[in-house]
């Protein structure tokens, strides 16, 4: 057990020096299996790489681990990803920040419902409904008058896994 544990460690390492590697794939790569891997001590590493990248794709495999390893420590970070001009960049950091499923996480999202880019509004919704608290229910009644079909649709459905939830309760 020891030896597998020391073995792990030996991999963790080596990903994160690979997240220093001049090409982007392999970047991009590390920053993936690092996410499967979801050490959730890894948060601060990963949130200052995610500071410093350039590389889009690189940049959303970090979000995406961020999301995996859920540690609340990384919602600061993500909220400001929710800022950036890249929509893609907005989308996937909703979809992390409703992986980490923290209170915390919610006036974000909420501030993402007004989103210009249809799929982040979505994504939001669902995250909100992911993380399934019914203070949200206001927000995703307000998303139901959306102009976008899928918008309303991802908000109905956002407010049936609530009720569902507070109904068993």
């Amino acid at each position: 057990m020891v030896q597998q544990l020391n073995n792990t460690q030996i991999a963790i390492n080596t990903l994160l020096n690979k997240l220093n590697d001049s090409l982007p794939q392999i970047r991009a790569k590390a920053a993936e299996v690092l996410g499967k891997i979801g050490n959730s001590s890894l948060a601060d590493t990963l949130v200052s790489h995610l500071m410093q990248e350039n590389d889009l794709n690189v940049r959303l495999n970090l979000i995406r681990a961020l999301g995996e390893i859920g540690n609340e420590s990384a919602i600061p970070c993500l909220a400001f990803c929710l800022s950036d001009a890249n929509p893609d960049i907005r989308i996937i950091t909703a979809e992390s920040l409703g992986k980490i499923g923290s209170e915390k996480a919610i006036s974000y999202l909420i501030q993402s419902l007004q989103d210009k880019e249809v799929k982040v509004r979505v994504t939001a919704t669902i995250a909100l409904g992911e993380i399934g608290l019914e203070d949200v229910i206001p927000y995703l009644v307000n998303v139901c008058s959306d102009e976008d079909d899928s918008v309303r649709f991802s908000a109905v459905d956002a407010l049936g896994k609530i009720g569902s939830r507070y109904a068993v309760n």
